[in-house]
């Protein structure tokens, strides 16, 4: 004897979820900064006197509340990086990325920590690790790191 499969029950409906997001002080000020003055900052432990770059809270290392602002030239050294070749749907925007772009880790003068973020450059012979990057802003910033679309290779 077959016994008959049972649908499952569904309730569909639209809702709205709106919510509000608190980035905490060491975020808000960040990226207050980034906004309106354009100018990046890091953060330093008092404990072990490494700067981190964006910003936390608390030292991953030491576990104490860190508070002690430093600003960035926005300067840095490209310490490895990537040409991408395939089209991604940008999280930010919700386009697909123009490609290829260059994509490397890099290591902001004054800090102890690397970020990873857009290269302006693709061409594989043109860059390499220990090169020069600065960051490029937009005229109209927003306060999040998008506000930097780039960082351009720089000459020394």
């Amino acid at each position: 004897m077959s016994k008959k499969k049972e649908e499952p029950f569904t309730i569909a409906w639209t809702t709205d979820l709106p919510y509000r997001y608190s980035m905490g002080r060491v975020a808000s000020k960040f990226f207050k900064e980034l906004k309106e003055k354009g100018r990046m900052l890091g953060i330093k432990c008092s404990e072990c006197g490494r700067v981190y770059f964006p910003p936390r809270a608390i030292c991953p290392d030491c576990f104490v509340e860190m508070t002690e602002f430093v600003e960035l030239s926005g300067e840095g050294t490209l310490a490895g990086f990537t040409v991408v070749n395939y089209p991604f749907v940008d999280p930010n925007t919700g386009e697909t990325r123009p490609f290829p772009y260059g994509y490397g880790a890099i290591k902001l003068d004054g800090t102890d920590t690397y970020m990873l973020h857009f290269v302006d450059e693709t061409d594989p012979e043109k860059v390499r690790s220990g090169i020069r990057v600065k960051a490029v802003f937009r005229d109209k910033r927003e306060g999040n790191l998008s506000d930097i679309p780039y960082f351009k290779i720089i000459e020394e």
